[in-house]
């Protein structure tokens, strides 16, 4: 069978870690229609499948993706009002699934996130970087506005006032001043930014898939819902996850004193021990 990928890899180990990496170097990653594809290929293996516990997405090369393909932007009937905002609708169609995804997503940047590619990283739970990336709302430096959802995450991830300073300037950002926006989950040097995700991701992978998918999916309506449907929801998740199999199992370890099926603090204290 032939790889249904043309612009990226995909890959799921053992510990239920996917990987899909933008393989297109030499374009920086733009995010060609070829990678798009490859995007909805993705998601569509990925939604859903018991068998990933966590995704990572990262970049070959010396860009995570550099964004939009700006050589296929001065085609005349591509600029069309009508083609553009039709062309925008059905990117949202995957766009949307990648932020709801029923599990952890992990960016991990090395080198450019510009534009599409910023976009991208925001979409993450969490973004690992390393030393060398740079991130930008290049969007102005050619007169255009954010899009890929730039409008809705990026004021949550850093704040009103930030936000407005990177899409009005269009400035470019080092990994240190976005950290200091609150953007980056962690830093590492370029050689110890994977192997930081996949641990990472093989920490989460512990954890019940279904009780962290349903929290991903209440808190990213935390923004625009008031108490009474954020209530509502937890309620609704609550009374759910009591009736999984995940839970009646880490509450018979606890009441048996067996070692805890998920427990962040002793991975902390075996990773030390190490």
């Amino acid at each position: 069978m032939s790889d249904p990928y043309t612009d990226a890899t995909f890959s799921i180990d053992d510990n239920g870690v996917a990987q899909f990496t933008m393989n297109r170097p030499d374009v920086l990653n733009a995010l060609t229609d070829e990678l798009k594809a490859d995007y909805m290929r993705m998601l569509d293996t990925v939604q859903g499948n018991d068998a990933v516990k966590v995704l990572i997405i990262t970049g070959n090369g010396r860009a995570f993706s550099a964004g939009g393909n700006v050589k296929a932007m001065g085609d005349p009937e591509r600029s069309k009002p009508v083609n553009g905002r039709s062309r925008l609708l059905k990117l949202h169609d995957w766009f949307v699934r990648l932020h709801n995804l029923d599990c952890p997503v992990i960016a991990a940047v090395d080198g450019m996130a510009y534009g599409g590619g910023f976009a991208l990283a925001l979409q993450a739970d969490f973004v690992l970087a390393s030393e060398r990336s740079k991130f930008c709302a290049v969007f102005g430096r050619i007169g255009l506005v954010p899009d890929m959802a730039v409008f809705y995450t990026l004021p949550r991830a850093v704040g009103m006032q930030n936000a407005k300073d990177l899409m009005f300037t269009a400035r470019s950002i080092d990994v240190r001043e976005a950290d200091e926006m609150g953007l980056i989950y962690s830093i590492h040097s370029q050689e110890e930014l994977l192997p930081a995700a996949k641990a990472l991701a093989a920490r989460l992978a512990q954890g019940s898939k279904q009780a962290i998918g349903v929290t991903k999916r209440v808190v990213n309506r935390s923004f625009q819902s008031d108490y009474a449907t954020m209530a509502e929801m937890e309620a609704n998740a609550q009374a759910i996850m009591a009736s999984t199999d995940f839970h009646k199992e880490a509450v018979r370890r606890f009441q048996s004193k067996e070692s805890p099926l998920y427990n962040w603090d002793a991975m902390d204290k075996d990773l030390a021990a190490d």
